[in-house]
């Protein structure tokens, strides 16, 4: 084995390693690109024939896969904290408002805080809520009435 060969399975082990690192680390950053790149190398720079870095390259796979497999089951199990997944639940049994729960706000006036294109803050008995008109422009500082809750939106209209 030649001194080009030694260095591509130095590079081969560096690329494949940080791939692994890719796997802890999510977000295709610097480890996912430098890996990629060194493993190409390393395979190109191993095998003295094509029909060897074939199969150095089939190996590299093979211990890439691995990997991701022994990553998949160590950070499934709850006895290592995972970066990728979130362990806490959300305290709070409903973290969202029901339209049913919004149906009181119906009839009620308020004031745009910015213009309506077609949604935009108004502010109703001191309370800020994202709204939106009924399909048309409605300029700031305008009186508003909400007509209807619909798909968790609030609907208004200019008072006439």
């Amino acid at each position: 084995m030649g001194a080009v060969q030694i260095l591509g399975v130095i590079v081969l082990i560096i690329g494949i390693l940080l791939i692994g690192v890719e796997f802890y680390m999510p977000g295709f950053g610097f480890p996912g690109i430098a890996g990629i790149i060194f493993t190409a190398a390393g395979i190109f720079l191993t095998g003295n024939s094509m029909q060897q870095r074939v199969i150095v390259g089939v190996i590299s796979i093979v211990i890439i896969a691995v990997m991701l497999v022994i990553s998949i089951v160590i950070f499934g199990s709850k006895k290592i904290k995972s970066p990728i997944k979130l362990d806490e639940d959300l305290p709070g049994k409903n973290l969202f408002i029901d339209e049913k729960d919004m149906e009181y706000l119906i009839g009620k006036k308020g004031v745009a805080i910015t213009d309506l294109k077609p949604t935009g803050k108004g502010e109703f008995d001191g309370v800020k809520l994202d709204i939106q008109s009924a399909n048309y422009y409605i300029k700031k500082d305008s009186v508003l009435v909400i007509t209807e809750v619909k798909d968790n939106r609030i609907i208004v209209e200019e008072e006439k």
